[in-house]
């Protein structure tokens, strides 16, 4: 009886693992979709704009300790590259990479990118700078200062408990 029940234990095993997987809900889609949303151009027109005011690819666009884009990285320099084409700009490259061997070695694989993709190399089209934007104006970040006061946690600790800004007493200093 006992011989029985794990011969039917392991054809079951065996049966139920020859089976195929279920479809992964969050797989990337393939190819292209049997149906798009009419937002899709809206959405491009939109992704277009950012990358043009910040135009900046940083260390996640690389393997990890390697000069050698990912996949995110090509996507995003394929893209940029198709708008400097048309606008022309310059790349930032945004690093907290101590290696300065390793953050030239990235820049250079920029360049090598963008000039396989047809863009003119021989002119300075990436530096090594923060990514871009307007960020805030100095008078805005004093008068914020001025109303709220300093952050300071009361206590050294990663908790939520005790923090807080603001002039309720919950950390502020002035």
């Amino acid at each position: 009886m006992l011989r029985t029940t794990f011969l039917v234990a392991g054809v079951l095993a065996l049966l139920t693992g020859c089976n195929t997987p279920d479809k992964r809900l969050n797989a990337p889609p393939h190819g292209h979709a049997a149906e798009t949303s009419d937002l899709q151009g809206t959405f491009t027109y939109m992704t277009d704009n950012a990358l043009l005011a910040d135009m900046v690819v940083s260390d996640q666009h690389f393997l990890p300790h390697r000069a050698v884009l990912n996949d995110l990285g090509t996507q995003r320099l394929s893209r940029l590259a198709s708008l400097m084409e048309a606008y022309g700009g310059e790349v930032r490259y945004s690093s907290d990479e101590p290696d300065e061997a390793l953050v030239h070695a990235r820049v250079q694989a920029i360049v090598d990118y963008l000039a396989q993709a047809g863009i003119d190399t021989t002119q300075h089209v990436v530096k090594t700078d923060m990514a871009g934007g307007e960020g805030m104006a100095a008078t805005e970040a004093v008068l914020i200062r001025a109303n709220e006061g300093v952050y300071n946690p009361r206590k050294k600790s990663s908790g939520a408990t005790g923090t807080g800004t603001g002039k309720s007493g919950t950390g502020a200093a002035k």
